[in-house]
């Protein structure tokens, strides 16, 4: 039986998707696309239809982090969704640069994002199958990338035409990070119809249309937050709620210097609106008995991003970001030893999807 399944998987379905862009999910595309980022839109429609019709080497961007908790094949680490992402569009515009197929084998989770395009996503050979038994034909597992490779085909006879394609993991060993068009995103993924109600509810509540409400985002860190063995401490302690107020003493310089108006809260107190996104629940419970400023806050509960529902939250709380006026983040602290950025990558992803300038983003020390 399981041959039999085997055969018909493999009979209807195949790792490379030739298929054209779908109707629908252009118009679609085009609709829901920032004004923008229309003309970035069309070059990678153009881009990859072109190089399906010339190119025979396909690049899949690939990890499997959904499969974390129980897999029975390949089990890979995508890290946070700042760092996958900012390597994925680097490695993506380098590929489209070289008019190579490009398909992404994404970590998709439960009510959060998804690819614009399915002619863009990867099926596996086993398709069904595969995600059954979860595993994948393929090992990314070494984290190797060859650039030289890419676009190469030439040097290739048609007796090894067939291994041309390459499986690359979001994070490779050797980084390529290019500056990439923040419209990208926007033409690559879209919020499921779930997060998109989600976000419009918070949008709406939160007053985000308003133009005077700043972001937060105050990260203590992996270790501090969720327990996660990665030296990830960027505050902690009883030094949570002293960096915590330090946050705020930033975000009402940052208000003073976009001239952001205080609004009437419920009881017609003038007063300026933050929103604040974090990893740790105490920040939130102090948040929510503050008095000198009105502090939105979802209603989530931190969640660590190698479980699912950590990446549906941070997918919320992302876009939310990306709406404000302006973004407050913490810098890590002078003696961090861990593995994060001098500044929050993924903050930083929300200020690009945002068109945020430089002036409309301050870096908080809480040293």
């Amino acid at each position: 039986m399981i041959i039999f399944m085997t055969l018909i998987s493999c009979f209807f379905s195949n790792s490379k998707n030739n298929e054209i862009f779908l109707e629908d999910e252009l118009i679609r595309a085009r609709k829901e696309i920032p004004e923008q980022c229309t003309k970035t839109l069309d070059f990678l429609i153009k881009n990859q239809q072109k190089s399906r019709s010339s190119s025979p080497q396909t690049i899949v961007f690939a990890c499997h982090r959904k499969w974390c908790d129980a897999s029975f094949g390949h089990c890979e680490d995508c890290s946070g969704i700042g760092d996958r992402t900012r390597h994925l569009l680097s490695m993506i515009t380098l590929a489209m640069d070289r008019n190579i197929n490009v398909e992404i084998d994404y970590p998709l989770t439960t009510n959060s994002v998804k690819l614009s395009f399915s002619a863009l996503e990867y099926r596996d050979p086993f398709f069904f199958l595969a995600e059954f038994f979860r595993f994948r034909s393929y090992d990314v597992s070494d984290q190797g990338i060859n650039l030289n490779q890419w676009g190469n085909w030439t040097s290739y006879d048609e007796e090894n035409r067939k291994n041309i394609d390459q499986f690359v993991h979001f994070i490779p060993k050797d980084d390529v990070l290019l500056n990439y068009d923040p419209c990208l995103y926007h033409a690559l993924f879209r919020p499921t119809n779930r997060l998109q109600n989600e976000i419009t509810y918070y949008y709406n509540l939160f007053h985000l249309d308003t133009n005077n409400v700043l972001g937060i985002h105050f990260r203590t860190g992996d270790l501090t937050a969720f327990g996660v063995q990665n030296k990830d401490v960027r505050a902690k302690g009883s030094s949570l709620e002293q960096c915590y107020h330090r946050m705020l003493r930033c975000a009402e310089a940052l208000a003073l210097q976009l001239d952001v108006s205080p609004m009437d809260d419920h009881n017609g107190i003038k007063k300026l609106n933050f929103f604040l996104a974090t990893d740790n629940q105490h920040i939130k419970d102090i948040a929510k008995k503050e008095e000198r400023y009105m502090i939105y806050l979802t209603s989530d509960k931190p969640s660590a991003y190698l479980r699912s529902e950590g990446d549906k939250s941070a997918f919320l709380e992302l876009y939310l970001l990306s709406k404000t006026r302006g973004l407050v983040i913490n810098q890590r602290p002078k003696d961090y030893n861990g593995p994060a950025e001098k500044l929050s990558t993924f903050a930083d992803l929300a200020k690009k999807i945002g068109f945020m300038s430089n002036q409309q983003v301050m870096s908080c020390s809480l040293d």
